[in-house]
Parts: C-alpha cells; structure tokens; sequence
C-alpha cells in the first residue's frame, strides 16, 4: 500500500474517532487499488455511515466488509448497533450473537446485545448482560449509562440518576450521558440541572434532531415566565386541581366564603394563565432556536 493511501486511512480513522464522519467518508473517497478494499476502509466507512444514520448504507457495507474478511468483532460490533438503531432488532441481535461467539466476554458485544434486548422489552436479560459487561469492565462509562437506561425502563428515576451522574465522573464528555442525566435530572425534581445537562448534550451533537428538541422542551419548562406553573410539572394536573377545589369548598365548609370566592378567582386566573402563557414563550423559544 501506498503512502498516500495509508495515510488516509489513518486520516479517515482519527476524523472518525473525534466525531467528523463526514469527513471520514470524504478522505475514504479518495482511496484506490487495495487501499479501497483495507479491512479498515470497511469498518471506517461502516461506523461513519451509522453515525449519520444511514444505518442501512452501513449495514450493507460492513456485510460486504465481513464477506472479503471473514468473522470478526469489530465489524459485528458495528454492524449490531447499526441495524438496532434501524430497529432491525432480529438481525442485530444475530450480529451480536456472531460476535459474542468470537469473543463472549467483549464488554461493548454485551453492551449492545442488552441494548437490543432493551428495545425488545426483556428488562432482566437485558440487566444480565450489562452485569456481564461490567464483570469485564467495571469502571466503563458505557456500563454505567447501560445501568441508567436499564433503570430508566424500570421506573427507576433516582438510580437512573446516580448511573448517569457515575458515567459523568468517568466520562465527563459523553453526550449520552450528558443527556441521561438530563432526563434523570427531570424526573427527580431538579429541571435546571436537566436543562443544563441536555443543553450540553444538544451542541455536542447539533445534528441529532431529538436531542435538540429536548433541550428547547427543557428551556420552556425552565422559563420564569413558566415557574407558576411548577405544582403542574411536579405533580399530576389530575392532583393540583383536586387541591385547589378542596381548599375552595374547605374554606366554604368552616365559614370562610368571602375568602373562598377570592380563592376560587384566583384559582380561575391561574388556569387562564396555565392556558396562555405556555404557548407564548414556546413561539418566543422557537424565535430564538430558529425554529
């Protein structure tokens, strides 16, 4: 192989490891001759394709890749996450399994097989598998944030938190961390850190469309144009109105009924403004996202 040719490749893997697979796939265009057909230019060309979600492009060429060179691990890896993220959960449970036969103790093959088992619903082989991972690889940020999502399932929101903020320690750059947390951070009551840690998430990874439209949700809640509106978002709607009609007629019951009527207005005000005001500032953040 040529110099130049090796140096793309080389090229083309580290625009791959720092987060560019556009440009992966540029310096992967100008290979010729047996550089094109490199075991690597394969598996680069794969993982780049499946970070852009051309999921089914990169399945198609990590099986060619694994047609030329035989079984391998890396390539199934790969090749697993890209055909669960098409939500092709049989044949990627079939490319972890491949892998898994090569090497049964790879943390990342047992990552990705409980991810799948995750998305098919079966929470406790799911659990099993990240438990094996972390026999092997006990201090992996990918561990914690598989025990986070796996809590997440579970309705488990604290420990949920406490998996993620775990992968934040060790890696304190992970977007999907970042953005487990974020969720985490909601459901325990602290939206200002989950607005913070999806916020983070979104411009790390500007391209992903659902991470962006959580952070411009996380924005709204977190507006204080929005805090009145606080008892909503932390407790059932169902439950605050409930309240609110029990201290009226409560009031009513021990005599109180002008204070009552007072009470019942402004309760009246609060629901007028539960039905404006978040519309308003949503128009005002879409402004400002250019939405």
């Amino acid at each position: 192989m040529t110099e130049p040719a090796e140096a793309r490749l080389q090229m083309a893997g580290h625009w791959l490891q720092i987060g560019h697979p556009e440009r992966t796939l540029d310096e992967l265009k100008g290979l010729w001759g047996d550089a094109a057909v490199d075991y690597r230019a394969f598996l680069f060309r794969g993982a780049a394709l499946h970070s852009l979600d051309r999921n089914m492009e990169a399945a198609d060429v990590l099986r060619d890749g694994l047609a030329r060179y035989g079984p391998n691990v890396p390539m199934f890896q790969v090749l697993g996450s890209a055909l669960r993220a098409a939500g092709e959960l049989t044949d990627a449970e079939t490319a972890y399994l491949n892998g898994l036969s090569l090497d049964p103790n790879d943390p990342d093959l047992l990552l990705g097989y409980a991810m799948v088992c995750l998305a098919a619903g079966q929470t406790e082989k799911a659990s099993a598998l990240v438990e094996r991972a972390a026999s092997h690889a006990p201090e992996s940020a990918a561990v914690s944030s598989a025990r986070a999502q796996i809590a997440f399932a579970q309705g488990r929101h604290k420990d949920m938190r406490k998996h993620s903020e775990k992968a934040l320690s060790i890696d304190p750059e992970d977007p999907g961390a970042r953005a487990l947390h974020g969720t985490a951070s909601f459901f325990t009551g602290d939206p200002r850190t989950g607005y913070r840690s999806l916020a983070s998430a979104a411009a790390s990874n500007p391209n992903d469309h659902d991470l962006r439209e959580a952070a411009r949700a996380a924005k709204l809640i977190n507006h204080p144009l929005l805090r009145p509106l606080r008892p909503m978002q932390r407790f059932n709607p169902l439950v605050v109105w409930i309240g609110a009609v029990a201290v009226i007629y409560g009031l009513r019951a021990v005599g109180l009924g002008p204070l009552s009527t007072v009470v019942a207005f402004g309760w009246l005000g609060f629901c007028v403004y539960s039905w404006v005001a978040p519309p308003l500032v949503h128009r005002m953040i879409n402004r400002k996202w250019g939405a």
